[in-house]
């Protein structure tokens, strides 16, 4: 499952001309010189003596040309910044480490160009009026640079989304670090001091400073009223705005982590943030490719080593040495292994031995013993270790029987001696600590493969020693018949043998 959309050429990679990006600023500019005219002449309160029609239609001027100057020095100085930072998502192609970083830092490029743009009308409108007043000069600044400072916050929040893909598609090449950049905190902050504090600042400056502007207090109530809803309704729009950035992938992260929870290891979180949330992202993708490749190992050294032994590995941990352990041992051998590879072809020899051992597996974990290992075409089967096992003796007698039958029905161009024995044996981990492996080591295991031997030259395929039928319950006993001793081959004492009935 994947959240959010990845690759280049993906269908949620838009390519972002620099005309969008310069148009996005200059509507979200346009728009905050529109409310500051608007304000400036119906609801700020300036006194009666210098609200006259001469000095309000010289400001309003102004300001519209200063909009025009910013609008030139946007397209001038600002398109070809945004053309070199996203021209590589027109081009189809990855950015290179210049574009990266030039795509991640447009938005606070174009965020301090702006206040630089105001900042330089504040001085102008200050010094165009300084003839009419000080306080008035100071008033209009003010108005100014508080208007332009919320202009460039709500327009820096719209780049952002703006950039969302080409972000995502340079996270991807470039994973977010640790304090490269401003944290949710600092972010939150930010846009409400500039979209909401410093307005409400302007507010408060407003009434303080009544008494020496001389306005009247219901033209003051009426521009605190309206300086006020504007404020919040701008704090309102970024903040809804920075809520989105932040409460978007934070959901997408949610329900990652309950398909995570669930047990899909297939979901991937789209990266699309620079700071604290991306990191998050980026965590959350690097867990879940851990995860993977730990459920990957997990499963493959289960079928290296069988799942009991791999389960046990891992809740008590992995060390060299063993215990005395009362366990059957099942030896089974294919038949003639030499003749049969040496006339057919290779790749029948290979599947027909994985059809065989396929048989030994299944047969084997049905009765609940361990496949201990592989000896080219033969196997050793464990059972009562590492698992105990109420009756390990007829466990491994039913598993030989069963087995035998299967193998004749369905792997009947292989032919398999199998033997079976019991007794105490050495159980645990051999090798050294850089590599071992479980196995077990005792005169049952050799007995087992001696064993086999006499199977191979009976009707049965199956042969027991008296030892395990004896140990087995009453009715696995009954299954079987003991056949004379006799002396295996480099064993010292006679084995009295025993087959299926």
């Amino acid at each position: 499952m994947q959240f959010g959309a990845h690759g280049l050429h993906g269908p949620d990679l838009r390519g972002v001309r620099p005309y969008e990006v310069i148009g996005l600023v200059w509507f979200a500019n346009l728009v905050g010189a529109v409310v500051l005219i608007i304000d400036y002449l119906v609801v700020l309160p300036f006194p009666a003596d210098v609200s006259t029609p001469e000095i309000e239609r010289g400001n309003v001027i102004l300001g519209l040309v200063l909009v025009g100057i910013s609008w030139v020095v946007l397209g001038v100085v600002g398109a070809p910044r945004a053309h070199r930072a996203l021209d590589w998502t027109l081009r189809g192609m990855p950015p290179d480490e210049e574009e990266q970083q030039l795509t991640l830092n447009l938005p606070w490029w174009l965020f301090w160009m702006q206040v630089v743009i105001w900042a330089f009308s504040c001085v102008v409108f200050f010094y165009a009026n300084l003839d009419v007043g000080g306080m008035y000069a100071l008033q209009l600044s003010t108005t100014v640079i508080i208007s332009g400072l919320a202009t460039a916050a709500t327009s820096y929040l719209l780049c952002m989304r703006l950039f969302k893909s080409a972000t995502t598609r340079v996270l991807e090449l470039s994973p977010p670090r640790r304090g490269t950049t401003a944290g949710v905190g600092q972010k939150a902050i930010f846009i409400y001091t500039l979209t909401t504090g410093v307005p409400m600042i302007g507010l408060i400056g407003m009434v303080a400073f009544a008494n020496e502007t001389g306005v009247s207090l219901r033209q003051l109530s009426i521009s605190g009223l309206v300086v006020g809803l504007g404020a919040l309704i701008t704090g309102y729009f970024a903040t809804v705005l920075f809520a989105k950035s932040v409460g978007e992938p934070l959901g997408d992260l949610t329900s990652a982590l309950a398909e995570i929870e669930g047990g899909d290891l297939s979901v991937t979180v789209t990266v699309d943030d620079a700071g604290e949330i991306g990191q998050l992202q980026s965590g959350v993708n690097n867990m879940v490719a851990a995860l993977l490749e730990r459920e990957q190992l997990r499963d493959l050294f289960g079928r290296h080593v069988g799942e009991d032994v791999a389960r046990l590995a891992l809740q008590q941990g992995v060390s060299l040495g063993g215990e005395e352990r009362e366990v059957a041992a099942l030896f089974v051998d294919v038949i003639g292994s030499t003749t049969y590879a040496a006339t057919h072809p290779a790749a029948e020899v290979v599947a027909a031995l994985n059809r065989f051992f396929e048989v030994v597996v299944s047969v084997v974990s049905e009765h609940g013993g361990l496949v201990n290992k592989f000896e080219g075409d033969a196997a050793l089967c464990i059972f009562g270790a590492p698992l105990e096992l109420p009756d390990p003796a007829a466990a491994a007698l039913a598993a030989a029987r069963t087995m035998s039958a299967r193998l004749k029905s369905e792997v009947p161009d292989l032919d398999a001696g199998i033997g079976v024995s019991h007794g105490l044996v050495i159980a645990g981990n051999i090798g050294s600590a850089e590599r071992l492996e479980y196995t077990v080591i005792g005169d049952a295991v050799n007995e087992a493969a001696r064993l086999t031997e006499q199977a191979k030259d009976r009707p049965e395929r199956v042969v027991a020693s008296e030892r395990i039928v004896d140990r087995a319950g009453a009715g696995e006993q009954a299954r079987w018949r003991l056949l004379e001793p006799m002396l295996l081959r480099g064993r010292l004492d006679p084995t009295t043998l025993a087959v299926p009935v």
